[in-house]
């Protein structure tokens, strides 16, 4: 007897789940792979859901990124060698942007570091370049340094909107209001100590809670009851779309430079040595001739990641980024476009054979609406 088995489909690679991802399907999230994840893209849809943010609060899980302690003596001045911003004058308490590169200069992720203690900090990385991350970072690592990878236990959720500090604030020991954009501080919420810094990939005001993969389901729920909207991956990329931020593997990639990204605000040369540092100033020998841009469309259609750009009929670069803003009712998108051209050119966008005119403009799309923070005398 034999067993004929029909239209057998090739297994499915397993993915990782955040603490959230019952929640998700509970809440009716629609789940979709990203970066070796199983995370929601949209509840209610990308449109109502950016819309959300801007009007009161949304959520999102970030429980996907990697987030690594680094601590013990001269943990500090060690991060401050291989990131290319100057961690070194990073306050206890406060958050700091920075760049890791490769040997040749390119980049090989962004990254957050959370300044805890003097010796002790939380640095956060993106999802897909953990594994790179933590190779380079562990090949470098002093014996005096500790490292740790919180993958086993870590949960993270984004809190984003003008809502966000009152919809949070029940739960929190602290007074968040005290909170600047980019402080940090370990507090409880919920009874429960974590890492509570004050910011986001939104350009929204808002919170980022860093704490147990047990807390994070309550904790969701609670703020949920609170009044705060989930939010999935396509809305966090229309989000930081409109507020020219860049992407990992869109905006920033290996093969292109932080000047090319449009990062170049995170080097500091000045500081000394920093990993990829002879590989950078090898590249800017000559002067790079292309970087991120803004970009309008002057009609319905929507530009997507590697469109090609025209001006006169001669290509000149590609799209990075694309979407349709829910907030200005048009759609936007960033290129890598040559350096030289004025804000205000016409450009052509070429989509599916037809071309569509565009036009360089400033960025961000959306003012930004974080807390600012006040100058230190």
């Amino acid at each position: 007897m034999t067993t004929e088995i029909l239209n057998v489909e090739p297994p499915i690679p397993a993915h990782q789940r955040t603490a959230l991802f019952e929640a998700h399907k509970q809440c009716g999230g629609k789940i979709v792979p990203f970066a070796g994840w199983e995370l929601p893209v949209q509840y209610e849809g990308v449109k109502a859901e950016t819309l959300a943010v801007r009007a009161n609060c949304g959520l999102f899980d970030v429980g996907h990124m990697g987030q690594f302690d680094v601590w013990g003596e001269g943990a500090t001045a060690f991060l401050n060698t291989v990131v290319t911003a100057d961690w070194s004058k990073t306050r206890v308490g406060r958050a700091s942007y920075g760049l890791l590169l490769t040997e040749s200069g390119g980049v090989l992720d962004d990254v957050m570091g959370y300044r805890l203690e003097e010796e002790r900090w939380l640095v956060v990385v993106n999802a897909s370049r953990v594994q790179r991350d933590e190779e380079l970072l562990c090949s470098l690592l002093p014996s005096s340094v500790s490292f740790r990878n919180r993958l086993d236990s870590q949960a993270m959720i984004a809190i984003q909107g003008r809502g966000a500090e009152t919809i949070l604030q029940p739960f929190c020991s602290a007074a968040l209001s005290d909170f600047m954009f980019r402080d940090v501080r370990e507090i409880e919420v919920l009874g429960e100590k974590c890492v509570l810094a004050r910011g986001g990939y939104t350009g929204c005001d808002g919170f980022e809670w860093m704490g147990s993969a047990g807390l994070a389901p309550h904790l969701w729920q609670s703020l949920l009851e609170q009044g705060a909207v989930p939010c999935g991956l396509g809305a966090r990329d229309v989000l930081r779309l409109e507020a020219g931020l860049p992407l990992y593997g869109h905006e920033l990639r290996e093969n292109l430079s932080p000047y090319e990204s449009g990062v170049a605000f995170a080097v500091k040369f000045d500081k000394g040595e920093f990993h990829g540092r002879p590989g950078l100033l090898k590249g800017l020998q000559s002067p790079p001739q292309q970087t991120i841009r803004g970009v309008q469309m002057m009609g319905r259609a929507i530009a997507r990641d590697g469109y090609a750009v025209s001006c006169g009929g001669t290509r000149i670069g590609e799209i990075t980024s694309g979407t349709p803003s829910p907030t200005l009712d048009k759609n936007i998108a960033l290129a890598l476009l040559p350096t030289q051209l004025l804000l205000g050119t016409d450009i052509e966008i070429h989509i599916r054979g037809a071309v569509h005119p565009a036009q360089i403009v400033a960025l961000p799309f959306v003012p930004r609406s974080t807390k600012p923070t006040p100058k230190i005398s």
